[in-house]
C-alpha cells in the first residue's frame, strides 16, 4: 500500500511541477502583453513609415477639429461704417503724431529737465 501512496505522491509532485511551469509561462506571456512601452517601441522600429503617416494624419485631424471658426458679422453695413471710422481716426492720429510728440517733449523738458550748465557758474 505504501507503493500506491508513493506513486500518488509522485504523480501529485509532477502535476504541481507542471502547473508551476504553466503558471510561469502564463506570467511571462502576460508581462510581455502588458509591457506597452517595449511593444510600441518595437512596433515603431519595425514600421517607421506607418507610424509617421499615422502621426501626420492624427495631427491633421486634430487641427481640423480644434480649429477656431470665425464668426461672421450679422450686418455688413455696420462693419463698413466701423472700419471707415477706424481708418479716419487712425489717419488723424497719424497726421497729428509729430505735433503731439513735440508738444509732449517740450512739456517734459519744461517740467522735469534741469539745465546742465547755469550761466552763473560758467561765463
Amino acid at each position: 500500500m505504501a507503493s500506491s501512496q508513493e506513486r500518488d505522491l509522485e504523480a501529485l509532485i509532477s502535476r504541481i511541477a507542471r502547473s508551476r511551469g504553466e503558471v510561469a509561462r502564463d506570467i511571462a506571456h502576460l508581462r510581455r502583453r502588458l509591457d506597452v512601452k517595449s511593444r510600441v517601441k518595437e512596433s515603431v522600429l519595425s514600421k517607421p513609415l506607418a507610424w509617421l503617416g499615422g502621426s501626420l494624419g492624427a495631427g491633421f485631424l486634430t487641427s481640423m477639429v480644434l480649429k477656431r471658426r470665425r464668426l461672421r458679422p450679422a450686418k455688413t453695413e455696420e462693419v463698413v461704417k466701423k472700419s471707415l471710422w477706424t481708418v479716419l481716426l487712425g489717419g488723424l492720429f497719424t497726421l497729428a503724431r509729430p505735433a503731439l510728440q513735440s508738444w509732449a517733449l517740450r512739456e517734459f523738458q519744461s517740467r522735469f529737465a534741469q539745465p546742465r550748465y547755469s550761466q552763473d557758474k560758467h561765463p
